[in-house]
């Protein structure tokens, strides 16, 4: 009896996960107080993640490898970790809109854009990301973990770019003042 019942669970949840949406959407914002000079740079160059990438709180033994180009469009960088690997790639910039695309594991296909506007000094950072997972048998268990997982990753990755962008808006603007302020010896 014990063995039926253990059987019909195990069907009943394999059910229940063909049903279940393979695909899963994230969008997150944060209002940053800086300009868009310094916000943007934070995106499209891959050398400057690792100031406020989350991944590496995530999965300590992560590690980041930088392509050629690291910024701009075509940038690339490529990643492994305890939890697999994966590649990602700008694939369009524009003045207000950074497209990417990342490959997990060389079968999970995920689509993210950046967008950015900029109002009165305060640039709005929109974060979203669009994914399918191809697990068998598992995909809708797996696109909801991954979707709750990136959820609030995203949004520890932009509040970290919100402070390091606030930072160093706030240094600019003090160079900047000094250099104005500062008397020429001639």
């Amino acid at each position: 009896m014990l063995i039926k019942g253990v059987l019909l669970a195990l069907l009943v949840l394999v059910l229940v996960g063909l049903i279940l949406p393979q695909n899963y959407n994230v969008s997150k914002t944060v209002q940053i107080n800086a300009n868009l000079e310094v916000v943007k740079p934070l995106i499209t160059d891959f050398s400057q993640w690792q100031k406020w990438s989350p991944w590496e709180k995530v999965d300590p033994s992560i590690r980041f490898t930088l392509g050629e180009p690291s910024s701009g469009l075509g940038a690339h960088q490529s990643w492994k970790g305890k939890w697999g690997y994966g590649e990602m790639i700008i694939t369009s910039v524009s003045k207000n809109k950074v497209n990417f695309n990342i490959l997990l594991n060389t079968e999970h296909i995920v689509r993210g854009t950046f967008n950015l506007s900029e109002q009165n000094g305060i640039v709005t950072l929109i974060c979203n990301i669009k994914g399918q997972t191809t697990a068998p048998l598992i995909s809708g268990y797996t696109a909801i973990l991954s979707e709750y997982m990136l959820s609030n990753t995203v949004s520890l990755g932009l509040n970290n770019i919100q402070t390091i962008a606030q930072l160093n808006d706030a240094q600019r603007i003090m160079h900047s003042h000094d250099s104005k302020n500062s008397t020429s010896k001639n």
